[in-house]
C-alpha cells in the first residue's frame, strides 16, 4: 500500500460518515488508520465493540486497485462482517472450507476484477496450493490478520494456524500487516510482532474500559446453588439476550436440560454437537429467535450482536483474557450491560485440571518425536500419533517439538526435520508455559475471590496506568446496577417499537441478522428525534448514505407518523404498514394520477419507465444495482411497474419459480445458493415482489 498523506485522513472521515453513518472516529481509530494509509504495519489492541474492523475496512475501500485480505478465525464471523459490509453498498467477499472449489475461484476472481475490496479467509486457506495460486495472481494491499491474540502460544485462545501467518506475507508481494485483536497483555502484544514479523509498527494500545458494563462476582456455596441463582438471574432478563459459559460440554447439556424443564426457553452450543445444529442456533441467536444460549467457549469470537444484555460465567474463566474477550460480548451497542461469575472454592480444581491435560508430560513429546522420527521425512497426520481418541495434550506435544527446531508443522501434517535430536528438545519450553498458565490461573482466582474494585483490577491487569481506586459500578463498590440508560418516553417507545418491527421485516427479506440493518442504539436515537427528511436521518448516528438509500424511506415511513407530540398507540404488523403505503394518488391535471414518493424512488421509477437498464439505473443515480434493485421490487410490489421485462427475461422468471415452488417467495438466499450464477440477487429481488403480488406464469 502507497503512502497516504494526511489529507487521506479526511477523506477517510469521509467514508466513515458516508457509509457507516458515524460522524467521528472511536479513541484509536484514526492513529491506526491513518498508520495504515502511510503504509505502516500495525498492531491495534482495542476493546470489544471498540471499532477494530473499521481500521481496515476504510482503508480497504480508500484503494483505487487491489484487494484487501482479512483473516478471520470463524466462517460465522466472517459471514456476518461480509453481510455488513453488503448492506452497506461495500463489496466483500468470504472464502471458506464450506464452499465449493468453483466458488472460491469465483471470489478470488472477483477480486482481482476489483468487484469486491476485501476477502475474508480463514487461516487454514494458506496452505492451500490452489487457493494461493488464485490469490498471488491479485494484488494484495493490506494483510489484515483479525483476532490477533490466537497467534501467540501465551494468549488465552492459541491456534496453530495463525502461528503460520509470519510467512504468508512474502507469498503476496510482500504487503502491510495489520494485527487486530480486543484482549492482549504487554507479553501477547511481545509475542505477535515477532511471530507475525511486523517491521517497525505502529502500536496502538486503547482504553480496555467498558464503563457500560457492570462486573460482579457471586460467590455460592455449591453447584446446586449456582445453577439457583443462575436460573434468578436470567428469569430478570427484560430485554435482549443473555450467554451462559460453562466450563464443560457436559454442564451446558446439565444446565440446559434444567432450565428448559423449568420452563425456560434456552438453547445450548458446544463443539460436542454437529456443525448444523450449532448453525442453527447461532443463526437463531443472531436473529433473535433464541434469547438465552448455554455454552462452552466454542460460542466465541463470531458473536458480534449488540444487545447482549448479561453474559454469566458458570465456571471460572482460566485466565482474565479469557474472562475480558467472552465478558465483552455483553453491550457492544454501549447500553448497560451485566457481567457476573458465579464462585464456588471448588472451582478451581476444573482449570487445574486442564492445565494438566494441555501440558503433556516429558516422555509423551519424545514418544511423538520418536514416531516422526520412524517416517523419516515423511508427513504424518497428527490424529496418527494418537495412542488413544483422545490422547489429551498431543498438540502441545508436536509444538514444543516445532518450538526446538525438530519438527515441522503445516495444518493437521507434522515431519520430523531431522534424526537423532532428542537431546535438543526443549521441555523447559513447555514447563515455562505450564507455569505461565498457572499464574493466569492464580490471578483469575484472585479476580474472583477480590473484594476490592473489579474494574480496577481488570485494568491494570492490562496495563493501564491511571486507574480509580473504586470505579462506582461492580459489586465490591457496592453501587446499584449500572448508571441505566436514558428511558424512553411512552411515544418513543412505542415509536421505537414499530421501528423493530420495520427492521425485522427487512431483515427476513435480506436473509440477514437484524443488527446488520441498524442496531438498537440507531433505532433509539430515531425514536427520540423522529427525522423526517433524508438529511434528518443521515444525523442519525449508524445511517449511512448506502443504507438510507435501501432503507431509509421504510424508517421514515414510521417516525413522520407522529405528529403534535403524539404517536401512534401500538406497534403495527409490517404487512399492515406496507399496505397503507400503498401510494396516495393525487391529481396533477384531469385524467393523470401520479403517485406520491420519496424524491429518490420518483428518480428510480422515472428511468425505469424510460427503459433504462439496472446498471444503467445505478450508473445515473451514483448508487450500486443493490439499491436499484431493492427500489424496484418495492415499485413493482406497490403495482407501480408491472412489466420487469426490461430487467428479468421470462426464462429466468420461470427458472426462479419452479425453483421457489408453489405459494409466495419468502428468502432469497436459498434460492442464490440453488441458482448459483444463473441469476443474480437483483434479479431474485424483482421476481420475487413480481410473483408474489400475483405474477405467476
Amino acid at each position: 500500500m502507497t503512502a497516504i498523506d494526511g489529507g487521506d485522513l479526511e477523506a477517510a472521515r469521509q467514508v466513515l460518515a458516508e457509509t457507516f453513518g458515524h460522524g467521528a472516529f472511536r479513541p484509536g481509530q484514526a492513529e491506526v488508520i491513518g498508520a495504515i494509509l502511510a503504509g505502516r504495519d500495525a498492531l491495534a489492541v482495542m476493546p470489544t465493540g471498540g471499532g477494530k474492523s473499521v481500521c481496515f475496512q476504510i482503508p480497504a475501500m480508500l484503494c483505487e486497485d487491489g484487494v484487501t485480505v482479512v483473516v478471520s478465525p470463524l466462517v460465522a464471523l466472517m459471514k456476518d462482517q461480509v453481510d455488513a459490509l453488503e448492506r452497506s453498498g461495500v463489496g466483500a467477499a468470504t472464502v471458506n472450507s464450506s464452499m465449493e472449489r468453483e466458488e472460491q475461484r469465483e471470489a478470488v476472481r472477483a477480486a482481482a476484477e476489483g468487484r469486491v475490496r476485501m476477502l475474508y479467509v480463514a487461516p487454514e486457506r494458506f496452505a492451500d496450493g490452489t487457493f494461493m495460486a488464485l490469490l498471488r495472481a491479485t494484488r494484495v494491499r493490506l494483510l489484515a490478520i483479525d483476532e490477533a491474540h490466537c497467534v501467540s502460544q501465551w494468549g488465552h485462545d492459541f491456534r496453530p494456524s495463525y502461528r503460520e501467518l509470519g510467512d504468508v506475507r512474502s507469498q503476496l508481494g510482500d504487503p502491510p500487516v495489520a494485527a487486530l485483536t480486543a484482549t492482549a497483555d504487554p507479553l501477547v502484544r511481545e509475542d505477535i510482532v515477532q511471530r507475525l514479523q511486523l517491521r517497525d509498527p505502529e502500536v496502538h494500545v486503547a482504553g480496555f474500559d467498558r464503563p457500560n458494563l457492570r462486573f460482579d462476582v457471586t460467590p455460592v456455596r455449591n453447584q446446586g446453588e449456582k445453577t439457583e441463582r443462575i436460573g434468578e438471574k436470567l428469569r430478570s432478563l427484560d430485554e435482549g439476550s443473555a450467554i451462559v459459559y460453562c466450563g464443560t460440554r457436559k454442564r451446558v447439556d446439565d444446565l440446559t436440560r434444567t432450565f428448559q424443564q423449568e420452563g425456560m426457553l434456552c438453547a445450548r452450543y458446544h463443539a460436542g454437537m454437529d456443525a448444523e445444529a450449532r448453525r442453527r442456533i447461532q443463526d437463531g441467536f443472531a436473529r433473535d429467535k433464541v434469547r438465552i444460549v448455554i455454552a462452552t467457549n466454542a460460542f466465541g469470537m463470531g458473536i458480534d450482536k449488540p444487545d447482549v444484555r448479561m453474559v454469566i460465567h458458570h465456571d471460572l474463566p482460566e485466565s482474565i483474557e479469557a474472562y475480558y474477550q467472552e465478558a465483552g460480548r455483553a453491550g457492544r451497542d454501549g447500553d448497560p450491560a451485566e457481567c457476573t461469575l458465579y464462585f464456588a472454592k471448588r472451582d478451581r480444581g476444573l482449570r487445574d485440571f486442564f492445565i494438566e491435560m494441555e501440558h503433556p508430560p516429558p516422555q509423551m513429546v519424545v514418544d511423538i518425536y520418536r514416531r516422526l522420527e520412524a517416517a523419516q521425512g515423511e508427513r504424518v497426520h497428527v490424529r496418527d500419533l494418537r495412542d488413544g481418541e483422545h490422547e489429551p495434550g498431543l498438540n502441545a506435544a508436536v509444538q514444543a517439538l516445532v518450538d526446538s527446531g525438530l519438527a515441522g508443522k503445516r495444518g493437521y501434517q507434522a515431519w520430523a526435520l531431522k534424526p537423532g535430536g532428542e537431546q535438543e528438545i526443549d521441555l523447559a519450553g513447555l514447563e515455562a508455559h505450564r507455569r505461565y498458565a498457572t499464574q493466569k490461573l492464580d490471578l483469575m482466582q484472585a479476580y474472583a475471590e477480590s473484594v476490592t474494585c473489579l474494574r480496577a483490577r481488570l485494568l491494570k491487569y492490562f496495563g493501564e496506568q491511571e486507574v480509580a481506586a473504586a470505579c462506582g459500578n461492580c459489586g465490591p463498590c457496592m453501587a446499584p446496577v449500572s448508571a441505566p440508560r436514558e428511558e424512553l418516553s411512552e411515544q418513543a417507545r412505542s415509536v421505537f417499537e414499530r421501528l423493530r418491527a420495520v427492521r425485522r421485516m427487512l431483515a427476513q427479506e435480506a436473509d440477514v441478522p437484524p443488527y446488520v440493518i441498524f442496531g438498537d442504539a440507531t433505532l433509539r436515537e430515531m425514536a427520540v428525534s423522529l427525522p423526517q427528511t433524508r438529511q434528518d436521518m443521515l444525523a442519525v448516528s449508524g445511517v449511512g448514505r448506502v443504507k438510507f438509500e435501501r432503507y431509509g424511506e421504510a424508517f421514515l415511513g414510521e417516525t413522520r407518523v407522529v405528529n403534535d407530540g403524539e404517536a401512534d398507540p401500538a406497534p403495527r404488523d409490517p404487512a399492515a404498514r406496507r399496505a397503507e403505503r400503498q401510494p396516495r394518488r393525487r391529481r396533477d391535471e384531469p385524467g393523470q394520477e401520479t403517485p406520491e414518493l420519496s424524491r429518490t424512488m420518483q428518480a428510480t421509477l422515472e428511468l425505469a419507465r424510460a427503459g433504462l437498464s439496472i446498471e444503467e439505473i445505478a450508473g445515473e443515480r451514483r448508487t450500486t444495482t443493490g439499491t436499484v434493485a431493492t427500489h424496484l421490487a418495492r415499485l413493482v410490489r406497490d403495482g407501480l411497474i408491472e412489466d420487469i421485462g426490461t430487467w428479468v427475461d421470462n426464462e429466468t422468471v420461470l427458472l426462479i419459480q419452479r425453483a421457489a415452488g408453489d405459494g409466495p417467495i419468502a428468502k432469497i438466499g436459498p434460492l442464490k445458493a440453488e441458482l448459483g450464477d444463473r441469476v443474480t440477487y437483483e434479479q431474485l429481488q424483482i421476481v420475487r415482489a413480481w410473483s408474489n403480488r400475483g405474477g405467476r406464469d
